[in-house]
């Protein structure tokens, strides 16, 4: 039997009105207090009906955005360009950092819940966790996924052509007479992964060459992932030509490695990359990339969203927005 108030209640030895109180954050209670009602509901296993509170009351002028970190440069332009376009709307910016972690993920939707902010962005959805809850939530209130989904079709989602940049990129490496081309990604259990493998692997089969499995290193989007896949290819019985680094933060990693085993880019390997930002424009040499617009994408979600908070009564049809990518030839790419 699920436990209700009441039964806390009852077992904590007070009312329920004071338990409500304790419960729900809303009057004072003295800590001797809170202690007894949170211990009491620990034992019953009681879980409040966040759903429902969140329910009741006129939405705040807030935004949740859902963040998985705020060190990398891709998540603090997405944090500015976002806190700008909504502050030039009177909206404001709620932002929750659930560092890839499921249990902070749904803490985050049941707080932003009970705040009643008008809508959410997640630039970067976990997969699979809590996926049930977001969905229950969008039937509430507008969530948009930016540059990564869980599940085609069912939230709205702006999208950078992560097939069509990795297939840009892997193409120029392929003009410049490299054969084996080693890609460094992360999960490829996520849409961002798997576009860009994809992308990857059909650059490759137009160029009439197979995707060789050696050359693929599939892990986290991490630094971390990044140099220990770089010194495992270095280790190849056959080294690559060129990497491709899945994102910046792999990128990182790469160039530890390279640094660290005394390797010089362009001339000993060539080293290119996706997501563009200020420091890959300034290492010596310069990254050549594959840059994803993201003001661009920030703005589009942001419309995206509003419009679907201007029209609350309304269930529209999820709809996906793929926004194209650009090369950046830098100096960081040599011919062989």
């Amino acid at each position: 039997m699920v436990a209700t108030i009441k039964d806390v209640a009852k077992r904590a030895g007070l009312s329920q009105a004071t338990v409500s109180r304790a419960l729900n954050k809303s009057g004072y209670v003295s800590q001797e207090t809170l202690a007894r009602v949170e211990q009491a509901a620990a034992e019953l296993g009681y879980q409040p009906n966040w759903m429902a509170r969140g329910l009741h009351g006129k939405s705040s002028n807030l935004i949740g955005l859902l963040v998985p970190e705020v060190m990398s440069l891709y998540d603090n332009s997405v944090i500015q360009y976002m806190t700008e376009k909504l502050h030039a709307h009177n909206y404001g910016l709620m932002l929750c950092i659930h560092n890839e972690r499921a249990d902070l993920d749904l803490k985050y939707l049941q707080l932003l819940h009970e705040k009643r902010v008008a809508g959410i962005i997640y630039t970067h959805p976990l997969n699979g966790d809590n996926s049930e809850l977001v969905h229950q939530l969008a039937e509430h209130l507008p969530i948009i996924e930016l540059n990564r989904r869980r599940e085609a079709g069912l939230l709205d989602a702006v999208l950078a052509d992560n097939i069509q940049g990795a297939r840009q990129i892997t193409r120029y490496l392929l003009g410049l007479g490299h054969r084996r081309i080693a890609l460094i990604m992360g999960e490829d259990e996520l849409t961002t992964g798997q576009n860009r493998l994809h992308g990857y692997q059909l650059a490759l089969t137009e160029a009439g060459l197979p995707a060789d499995r050696r050359l693929i290193r599939i892990g986290s989007f991490s630094r971390q992932h990044g140099e220990a896949a770089m010194h495992d290819l270095l280790d190849e019985d056959v080294a690559p030509t060129a990497i491709l680094a899945g994102s910046n933060r792999i990128l990182m990693g790469v160039l530890k490695t390279l640094t660290a085993r005394n390797i010089h880019i362009p001339v000993d390997l060539s080293v290119a990359a996706f997501n563009d930002t200020e420091w890959l424009q300034i290492w010596n040499p310069p990254i050549t990339t594959v840059d994803i617009a993201v003001e661009e994408m920030a703005h589009w979600a942001v419309d995206l969203l509003l419009k679907r908070i201007s029209v609350p009564d309304v269930k529209p049809t999820p709809r996906e927005y793929l926004l194209g990518t650009s090369l950046i030839i830098r100096e960081s790419c040599r011919a062989v």
